[in-house]
């Protein structure tokens, strides 16, 4: 005698590996719908907020590759884009406190940008509107899955501060390395410290000290050179041809204690923090975030943030 529809769900359900299975999938759609939600609210914020800071890590990783050699006919991944800030250093003039040589390229090359947050994709375009990137485009893609690209597409791929951000980064990796060309390179960058992050924790566990909340949270193993790494080599990039080196793009809020201040209760940071909290919390905040600061950052406005930039190349 078969077993109903109603049945079989039973006898699945019953069995402790499936429901633990189904609630990892769960739990990982979940996590990425809210990932996918937090940029889709802050597409605007970040690039005021943070732009500068990612700016000035993206030339510093770029400064890594053989620029001089792209030209019209290279094709650039730009994955994880956000907004376009790679894109900008590839193809506009640099801000004034950033000079690499050979930026921006010279004939443009194409660049495709991709970025798993739809608001960040417009962003994108709107950049590439306005500043008329005539060579670049941009398309709504998780960095996990290249599956629309070809084999040996691109010249160099670059993800600046999304590789920890991957449910799985191995396959991310493995995925970049397929789609570069032979002799092609990949430039990854991750945090080392985020003070950024350490003063907003601050205040929250003083505020709430029982409180699970980990603003800008990321895996602590992600803050090691080992972790970036070990990533790198599983995907399929042999260690020889891998350079690990540190950035420290910094955070400059401006002035001095009050324009940190300022920055932190931004709502980029704050919405999720401050969900459920009482008037008389979120009334603390700023004077929670000042006892977080050192002395230095009072005095100058500048909170430490620097990162591990990984270049690996195919090869030839």
């Amino acid at each position: 005698m078969r077993p109903s529809a109603p049945q079989i769900v039973t006898l699945l359900f019953s069995n402790p590996y499936i429901t633990t299975f189904v609630a990892n999938i769960t739990a990982d759609a979940s996590s990425k719908m809210a990932s996918q939600l937090h940029f889709q609210k802050n597409a605007s914020a970040y690039e005021r907020n943070a732009g500068a800071t990612s700016t000035r890590l993206a030339a510093a990783a770029l400064s890594h590759l053989p620029l001089s050699s792209y030209n019209s006919s290279s094709h650039i991944l730009d994955s994880a884009a956000g907004p376009g800030i790679v894109t900008k250093l590839l193809l506009s003039p640099s801000p004034p406190d950033i000079s690499v040589p050979g930026l921006p390229i010279v004939p443009p090359p194409r660049v495709t940008g991709i970025d798993f947050a739809p608001a960040m994709v417009e962003a994108f375009l709107a950049n590439k509107a306005g500043y008329n990137w005539t060579t670049a485009d941009a398309l709504v893609q998780d960095s996990e899955d290249l599956s629309r690209f070809k084999d040996a597409e691109f010249d160099a791929v670059v993800m600046s501060l999304g590789i920890f951000a991957l449910k799985d980064p191995v396959a991310g990796v493995a995925e970049m390395y397929r789609v570069l060309k032979r002799g092609g390179y990949a430039v990854v960058t991750t945090w080392k410290v985020r003070r950024a992050a350490d003063i907003l924790q601050g205040a929250v566990e003083a505020i709430r000290p029982n409180s699970e909340m980990k603003p800008m949270h990321m895996p602590p193993e992600w803050l090691t050179k080992e972790k970036l790494v070990s990533v790198m080599e599983v995907g399929g990039f042999p260690s020889d041809l891998m350079e690990i080196s540190e950035s420290s793009p910094n955070w400059e809020t401006g002035s001095g204690e009050e324009e940190i201040v300022k920055a932190l209760r931004s709502p980029m940071w704050t919405a999720k923090i401050w969900e459920g909290w009482s008037q008389e919390e979120i009334g603390r905040w700023d004077s929670e975030v000042r006892k977080q600061l050192l002395d230095e950052e009072k005095r100058t406005g500048v909170v430490e943030m620097t990162a591990w930039v990984c270049v690996a190349r195919k090869p030839n």
